[in-house]
């Protein structure tokens, strides 16, 4: 194989491994298909890399590192090892290390045998010191990071490690395939054609149906066009499977996300689906809005949440997805849309990617796939899983003979046969996630779930990788799980089939009617392990406690009765006994044959919104295997009788008190010491945190986010030695404790120092890898934060009373993100270039700062967002030669008569960043783009924002495939006829006169050109800039300033003036409403 074909490069010492696990693993990985580099390092000759080892390397998407007794003792693992690091900092290489018997303390600070070997090398004088130096700092770096200790494996099974390891490697090959590749196969032509009956020219309000069976791609193709529609709509609303939603939360739950997504705020909520009804038809009659509602079944769903087609504003669009075409005939949807399967062509082209992670298969394998994708018939999610199942299972002939059989069985039977075989090929930990997330945790948080299933024994990690890889689950960047609503439907089929359709014998009870039936019967349910519930009236609380006695192997118990009123709540058990004297409740008076610690003793995860804490008794609850207990939305205090009985929770790991509103103080933690993840969000109220949280010595996660009475943080909370989170966002935290600088709590005669091992238990949070300060009024940061050499997230967003950094920030060279928008700052540290592994900065220096010069940045960064109103010198970052994306924006200076006005040409440094592939750019002087910007060989998006100066674009690299010019209004021409690539052209508040309208709708797929440049296509704008750099918001002085751009400026008038007046007109503006924000803000601060 040649260099550029390696997927996985092995790195290892020879005589320790090669012909045992190394050989195993190599074995394992060619057998699944992963193009394996293996070197001989026992067999080179000589003193340096060679090219072709070098090539291995570099083009490999993995390296894999075994950390054996002898690896440090060769001095060709160690140039491999630096090599590896070298390539994950300027490429973002993934390194999986393997602690092959060596502890991976050892590999990081090079103790005990690394620690000599590295000796030896030094006093044998034929290494330099800066190699030395090279090796040390790779052997710490890597030996940081997440690998596999064999020495943590069960039973230390090395045939396990490798399974788990294989697996892994599976699916991120195949993640970043498929982000490189952008497997939406043969989307565009769809998109096209929903979008011409969109008609987006039009002022109408238009509703266009997207039908078709399931698996076919409705969601995928309506979400394209949703995302490119939604640039244009200043309020958006996307409702996902509103068949699934509606039914389990009730249509008014549907008709509350509506109105406040659209509203952009919470709303009191509706109470009745004719209110619902009246309600969008009311608030959103004159508003342009963009809707998605995705797989609805029911034309009851399309009225409670579009009313009449008239109850939106002029312009509005629609789109439905639905596997019912009667039910857009029934609602007088005109416009609808068939999705047919893909043709054969593009049917083995995705299959391929999701086995052989290419666009076709190999030579070998290209008549079975042929007859596979003739089974599929072109229903997309059927390709995806069966590529997918075979991509884990091998390229042996044989196995896939037996898939073909089959499959051509299934293929009589329909979609759900053929999506079951892979089902059938999951071992029975994996079938019971699978079939958990199927009817419980669609779209809920990954690591929640983990919690329950490791605790049931089903080795959550690395299973959810193989239904990762095997497309029957998918895992967002949100970390939320993910799954098909045909395959959902294929899980609930699966766990009603088990139980020959009886709700006394069904395992999961997902629906809440029949949950409270079965409550209700009185029979009880011995095989039932999860139950959802939901009490819309306080009258449904109308079952026993000996109702769930009934149901001995529950693990997961979910209650909602936050639709409730906390008063009907409390008030229950009196109006009940008034009422219904003679009927069985859940109360204490009714329940006292119970004895105590009885109920649920499987019981591992309990989460009930709204406690009626003057009902239920948790003393009648085994709380011995709780590991999760949500309490969420209840009106609970720090004084409660109940937390004395959840200490008896000895395994609890998660504890949510989230948006309990009259907490104001934490409870005791003391009995909580098993704790992991402590979340008290959104309890306004909360001013203090006892002082026992000091004694949660395993928790890894603190969300404090928006607590807003919350001033002072406790001492004792920097002690923490597990911590690896902390979110302090909206809170009213002044300053941070010097946590690093104060006395051990445990021995107040040792001080914390910066030179210390984070391994070392005397040290005061140095676990913590995520600080985050978002728009608090925090004043500084401690000069001893010095001390988190483990930080890789520093989040300083909106902090309008910090005005400088401390210095000692050189020394957090693990940090990899840090956020410095819309903050205070005055200064910046000259020891940031010291960031050494920094890869996304944002500095949006708006507000008073004064910042006029940017220190040196660190080489490190791939993206980098720069907004400022201050900078007076032009700062050279010719050095950020990694640089992938890049906005950099500079407001207008005032500017008094027309010699002050300097015209220059676009920094030349620009033309150096060749990895450049997102350049944003609003730099009000340049007059044209300099000559070295065309040779940027990467670049695919161009932004050019308030260039108010540029007269010409010369040059403009062929690969760009988006450009986006706004308000740059001396800009007459553009020549795009060399661009052989670009797809998409916007052009907004510029006299560009020679784009041919006719040509340009055969050309690019997307485009849109105005002269005119008003607030909505300000946002549109705005909306673009966010969606290339991957924010999320721009600053707040954007949405003042988009106010500007109502007034609509003819450009016949503009041209009019002589080209000093028109700059000096366009600056004036600008600092006009810059004043009124300035002013706006010093009312509010008022």
């Amino acid at each position: 194989m040649e260099g550029c074909d390696y997927e996985v490069f092995l790195s290892f010492r020879g005589p320790d491994t090669r012909t045992g696990f190394t050989d195993h693993l190599y074995i394992r990985l060619t057998d699944a298909g992963v193009r394996t580099y293996r070197d001989a390092e026992d067999l080179r000759v000589g003193e340096e890399i060679g090219p072709d080892l070098l090539g291995a390397i570099e083009q490999s998407k993995i390296s894999i590192p075994i950390f054996s007794k002898s690896y440090a003792s060769s001095k060709w693992c160690l140039k491999e090892l630096a090599q590896m690091v070298e390539c994950r900092k300027r490429k973002g290489q993934i390194i999986m290390p393997i602690f092959y018997h060596v502890e991976p303390s050892e590999v990081r600070y090079q103790t005990g045998g690394y620690g000599e070997a590295l000796l030896e090398h030094e006093n044998e004088k034929r290494v330099d010191d800066k190699s030395i130096r090279k090796w040390r700092a790779a052997l710490n770096e890597v030996g940081r990071l997440k690998g596999w200790d064999i020495e943590n494996v069960a039973n230390r099974h090395e045939g396990q490690l490798v399974k788990e390891l294989v697996t892994k490697v599976l699916s991120e090959l195949k993640k970043a395939y498929l982000v490189v590749s952008d497997f939406l196969v043969g989307v565009d032509d769809y998109v096209k054609e929903v979008e011409g009956l969109l008609g987006t020219n039009t002022d109408d309000v238009k509703i266009v149906g997207i039908h078709g069976m399931g698996g076919i791609g409705k969601t995928t193709l309506a979400k394209v066009v949703y995302n490119k529609l939604s640039r244009d709509f200043a309020d958006c609303c996307f409702l996902d499977d509103v068949r699934e939603t509606s039914h389990s939360k009730g249509i008014v739950f549907v008709q509350n996300q509506l109105i406040s997504n659209l509203s952009k705020k919470a709303h009191p909520g509706i109470n009745s689906k004719d209110e619902g009804i009246m309600a969008i038809e009311e608030r959103f009659s004159s508003k342009k809005v963009l809707i998605l509602l995705d797989d609805v079944n029911e034309k009851d769903q399309l009225t409670a949440l579009l009313g009449r087609r008239s109850c939106f504003g002029l312009g509005s669009r629609i789109l439905i997805t639905t596997r019912k075409v009667n039910v857009l005939r029934e609602f007088g949807v005109k416009l609808t849309y068939l999705v047919g399967g893909l043709d054969p062509k593009r049917s083995l082209q995705l299959f391929s990617m999701h086995v052989f992670r290419s666009d076709h298969p190999p030579i070998e394998k290209m008549e079975q796939s042929r007859e596979i994708v003739k089974i599929a018939e072109g229903l997309p999610l059927t390709l995806e899983v069966m590529g997918s199942t075979l991509s884990i299972c091998g390229q042996r002939k044989e196995m896939w003979d037996d898939y073909l059989v089959k499959w051509k069985k299934g293929h009589i039977e329909g979609i759900g046969s053929k999506l079951k075989i892979s089902y059938e090929e999951l071992d029975s930990d994996q079938k019971q996630i699978f079939l958990d997330i199927a009817c419980l945790f669609h779209e809920y948080d990954k690591n929640m779930a983990i919690y329950m299933w490791r605790d049931c024994g089903l080795c959550p990690i690395q299973n959810l990788e193989v239904l990762q890889l095997m497309s029957l689950i998918k895992i967002g960047e949100d970390n939320k799980l993910w799954m098909h609503d045909q395959l959902k439907d294929l899980g609930r089929e699966i766990v009603s089939q088990e139980s020959g359709g009886e709700l006394d014998k069904q395992r999961r009870l997902w629906n809440h009617n029949d949950a409270l039936e079965m409550l209700l019967r009185k029979k009880g349910n011995a095989k039932l392990e999860a139950l959802c519930l939901q009490f819309k009236d306080w009258s449904e609380y109308r079952f026993t406690l000996e109702g769930f006695a009934a149901l001995p192997k529950l693990r997961f118990l979910q209650v909602d009765s936050k639709h409730l009123s906390y008063e009907r709540v409390d008030s229950f058990l009196s109006q009940a006994t008034l009422l219904w004297h003679n009927m069985p409740f859940i109360t204490s008076c009714t329940d006292c044959s119970l004895s105590e610690n009885q109920l649920l003793p499987n019981l591992r995860w309990l989460s009930w919104h709204n406690f009626p804490r003057r009902i239920l008794r948790l003393s009648k609850f085994s709380l011995s295997n709780l590991v999760i207990l949500d309490f969420s939305g209840s009106r609970l205090t720090h004084d409660w009788d109940g937390w004395r009985h959840i200490k008896r929770a000895k395994k609890l790991k998660v504890l949510n008190l989230s948006e309990c509103e009259r907490l104001s103080k934490t409870p005791d933690f003391s009995g909580l010491l098993t704790l992991e993840r402590l979340i008290i969000e959104g309890c306004h109220k909360l001013a203090e945190i006892d002082s026992s949280i000091g004694q949660l010595k395993h928790l890894e996660y603190l969300n404090l986010n928006n607590c807003q009475s919350l001033f002072h943080l406790p001492k004792e909370l920097g002690t923490l030695p597990a911590l690896t989170e902390l979110i302090l966002d909206n809170t009213s935290i002044v300053r941070l404790p010097d946590w690093w600088g104060i006395k051990n709590m445990e021995s107040p005669h040792v001080h914390i120092s910066l030179s210390s091992k984070a391994g070392d238990s005397l040290n005061c949070l140095t676990s913590l890898l995520q600080l985050s300060l978002n728009h608090t009024r925090i004043t500084h940061l401690p000069d001893s934060i010095g001390a988190l050499i483990n930080l890789e997230s520093l989040l300083l967003r909106e902090c309008f009373s910090m005005e400088r950094l401390p210095s000692s920030i050189r020394e957090l060279r693990s940090l990899t993100e840090l956020d410095l928008s819309d903050s205070g700052f005055i200064e910046l540290p000259d020891s940031m270039e010291s960031l050494e592994n920094l890869k996304a900065l944002k500095l949006f220096l708006l507000q008073k700062s004064v910042v006029s010069a940017l220190p040196k940045l660190p080489e490190s960064l791939t993206s980098l967002a720069i907004i400022s109103n201050a900078l007076t010198v032009d700062p050279d970052l010719s050095n950020l030669i990694n640089l992938k994306l890049l906005l950099f924006i500079i407001m207008e200076p005032e500017i008094s008569s027309e010699s002050e006005l300097v015209q220059v040409p676009m920094p030349r440094w620009i033309g150096k960043l060749s990895k450049l592939e997102v350049l944003t750019l609003g730099l009000p002087n340049i007059t044209n783009l300099s000559p070295e910007f065309g040779a940027l060989p990467y670049l695919k998006t161009l932004q050019l924002f308030s260039c108010c100066a540029l007269e010409r674009i010369s040059q403009i690299p062929s690969t760009v495939t988006k450009l986006h010019i706004g308000r740059c209004p001396v800009l007459t021409t553009l020549d795009i006829s060399y661009l052989k690539n670009l797809s998409e052209l916007y052009v907004f508040g510029s006299p560009i006169e020679d784009l041919s309208e006719r040509a340009l709708s055969e050309d690019l797929l997307e485009w849109k050109i105005s002269k005119d440049y008003g607030y909505d296509l300000a946002v549109t704008f705005g909306k673009m800039m966010c969606e290339q750099h991957g924010v999320d918001y721009l600053p707040s002085e954007y949405s003042i300033l988009r106010e500007l751009y109502k007034v609509q400026l003819h450009s016949h008038c503009l041209r009019a003036l002589p080209k000093f007046l028109r700059y000096k007109f366009f600056f004036s503006l600008r600092r006009v409403f810059a004043i009124i924000f300035y002013l706006l803000r010093a009312l509010h601060t008022l």
